[in-house]
């Protein structure tokens, strides 16, 4: 079975459609001029506007995805502006149809009623099986181009089914059986042109996508548990592509650590949401109302300790921007039970708390210890803070 990538699947079947289209109308008007149909004549010239239409779209998917210094992001929204034509194409099929039916000469039958009607129906089936086919792929890739053209074969098929309704309706002497067809089709005509329209003029707005595509990506970024506050999240549409735009606070302080998270974070969001493209992703450290330091004391709680693995007891203090504390918490050495590396470990459970600063004479500190807590953006000072 032939592999397509997403891009050469929709050309594909942009391609399959105006093949299929090309022979129907020849088709149509070969058999409309025959058997002296004037109904299936015009449908058969309908379907040359669906021809066109696909080709429009073609060229559109074509080119979408070319980049240059000028389109750096490609020319996808070129697909919008053809699933706009094709949209405003499609609203003037439907309206051809109400009026052949109801302001012109209606629709006249053939004389030859049986074969006409197995004609049209061999490719109402097959038309529908192209529909079923393409509109399935089309949800697939989420592409407005190939979901446009998969609707043109709806309105083909509502042609054909006024042609069928016509004959029976004047065969079997039913009133007014056409005309109900006529407009059911046209209303599924018309909807299936509006949701184009709305989605192609959204696009190109740059409005966000949906709510749930939105949910599934906080989704992703909350699973991660280093990740704080989500400041923006903007996801847009271009044509078959999503463009993502994302401001996290990150829980990392360690630069390499951080670059790795954001690394893993794009990763799931490619894997989870179809057709992202782009995801542009900025951090910055995770804010809070407060900073937290921690006093390192000997025995009496008085005094700073005399070296830093020494630590009898710390003190964890919270401050607000005012310079104010909110917060003060005596703790014993969680680590001063251990025999060796005392010092490392008073550091990790520092670094563990989330400090941002330490109170300790850096005299009186191992150079190592310095360095570690100078990568991570820890300050040691002395007598900046230690009045209370």
């Amino acid at each position: 079975m032939f592999q397509f990538n997403k891009k050469r699947e929709r050309e594909f079947w942009l391609l399959a459609s105006i093949l299929l289209n090309v022979i129907f109308s020849i088709a149509k008007l070969t058999w409309g001029i025959t058997m002296g149909a004037t109904v299936v004549t015009a449908d058969g010239i309908h379907s040359i506007s669906d021809v066109i239409g696909a080709f429009l779209v073609f060229l559109a998917l074509r080119f979408a995805g070319h980049k240059s210094k000028r389109f750096p992001f490609g020319m996808n929204k070129l697909e919008d502006f053809a699933a706009l034509l094709g949209g405003f194409a499609i609203i003037l099929a439907g309206y051809s149809i109400i009026k052949t039916v109801f302001f012109s000469d209606g629709i006249k039958t053939p004389e030859k009623i049986g074969g006409t009607l197995l004609f049209m129906a061999i490719l109402i089936v097959l038309e529908f099986v192209f529909y079923f086919f393409e509109h399935k792929a089309a949800r697939r890739l989420k592409s407005p181009g190939v979901r446009t053209d998969a609707l043109n074969w709806l309105g083909d098929m509502g042609a054909s089914f006024v042609v069928i309704a016509g004959i029976l309706g004047w065969h079997f002497s039913i009133p007014y059986a056409q005309e109900v067809a006529v407009v059911i089709i046209v209303l599924m005509i018309f909807w299936g042109a509006f949701e184009i329209l709305r989605d192609a003029f959204l696009s190109l707005l740059d409005a966000s996508v949906d709510a749930e595509t939105l949910q599934k990506a906080k989704e992703v970024i909350s699973s991660f548990p280093d990740v704080g506050k989500t400041e923006r999240l903007f996801i847009r549409r271009s044509g078959s592509v999503l463009f993502a735009d994302i401001v996290l606070q990150v829980k990392e302080k360690n630069m390499d650590s951080a670059h790795l998270l954001i690394d893993k974070i794009e990763k799931e969001l490619y894997h989870q949401i179809p057709n992202l493209a782009i995801t542009t992703i900025h951090y910055e450290p995770e804010s809070k109302p407060f900073k937290k330091v921690a006093l390192l004391f000997d025995e009496s709680q008085k005094k700073i300790a005399q070296t830093f693995g020494k630590t009898a007891w710390i003190e964890l203090r919270e401050i607000n921007s005012n310079g104010k504390i909110i917060k003060s918490v005596f703790v014993k050495n969680p680590v001063s039970h251990n025999e060796r590396g005392k010092a490392i470990k008073l550091a990790a459970w520092l670094i563990k708390q989330q400090v941002v600063q330490v109170v300790f004479n850096p005299k009186d500190m191992e150079d190592d210890i310095q360095i570690l807590f100078s990568a991570l953006g820890i300050q040691v000072v002395y007598k900046i803070i230690l009045e209370k």
